[in-house]
C-alpha cells in the first residue's frame, strides 16, 4: 500500500507500509517499520527495526533486532530477544531468550526460560531451566529443579525438585520440597 523499497515475494504475502521490509513466507505479511523480514509460513510482524519472524506461524509486534524463530512463538516489543522454543513468548524487555517449548520471559534483561513451561518475570540474567519452573524477579537467580521457583533477591537457586527461595542473597535450596524464605546464605 505504501513505503519504500518493500518487498513481498511470498505466496499470499503482504508488505503494507515501512521501508526495506521482506515478506517471503507463504501468507506472511510485514505492516510497517523498517528492515523487517517475515520469512515463517503465516508469519507477521506489526512494526519496529530489523526483526525477523523466522518459525511457521510466528509474530513479532515492534521493538528491534527480535529473533521469532520456534513455531508460533512471539515476541510483543523489546530489544535483541530470541523466542525459539515452540510456543513461546517474550513481551519485552533487553537480550532474553525464550527457548522451552511453551516457556515464556515478561520483561527484564539477559534472562532465559529454557525449561518447558518455565517462566521468568523480569529482573536481570535470571536462568529458568527447569520444567515448569519460574522465576519472578531479581538478579542472577537460577530455578534448575523440576517445578521449582525463585521470588526474587539476588544470586539465589533452587535446585531440587518443587524447592523454593521467595528472596535474600546467596541462598540455595538444594533438597526435594526445601524453602528458604530469605536472608543471607
Amino acid at each position: 500500500s505504501g513505503g519504500k523499497s518493500n518487498v513481498a515475494s511470498g505466496e499470499f504475502s503482504s508488505v503494507t507500509g515501512g521501508a526495506k521490509n521482506l515478506a517471503s513466507g507463504t501468507h506472511s505479511s510485514v505492516s510497517g517499520g523498517s528492515g523487517n523480514i517475515a520469512e515463517g509460513e503465516g508469519s507477521a510482524i506489526m512494526g519496529g527495526m530489523d526483526n525477523l519472524a523466522e518459525g511457521g506461524h510466528s509474530s513479532i509486534s515492534g521493538g528491534e533486532g527480535n529473533d521469532a524463530t520456534g513455531t508460533l512463538s512471539s515476541i510483543s516489543g523489546g530489544e535483541l530477544n530470541i523466542a525459539s522454543g515452540s510456543y513461546s513468548s517474550i513481551s519485552g524487555g533487553y537480550t532474553s531468550e525464550a527457548s522451552g517449548k511453551h516457556s515464556s520471559v515478561s520483561g527484564g534483561s539477559g534472562n532465559t526460560a529454557s525449561g518447558l513451561m518455565s517462566s521468568v518475570s523480569g529482573g536481570g540474567t535470571n536462568q529458568a531451566t527447569g520444567e515448569y519452573s519460574s522465576i519472578s524477579g531479581g538478579y542472577h537467580g537460577k530455578a534448575f529443579g523440576s517445578k521449582s521457583a525463585v521470588s526474587g533477591g539476588s544470586r539465589n537457586t533452587a535446585s531440587g525438585q518443587m524447592s523454593s527461595v521467595s528472596g535474600g542473597h546467596l541462598n540455595r535450596a538444594r533438597s526435594m520440597w526445601t524453602s528458604i524464605l530469605g536472608g543471607k546464605k
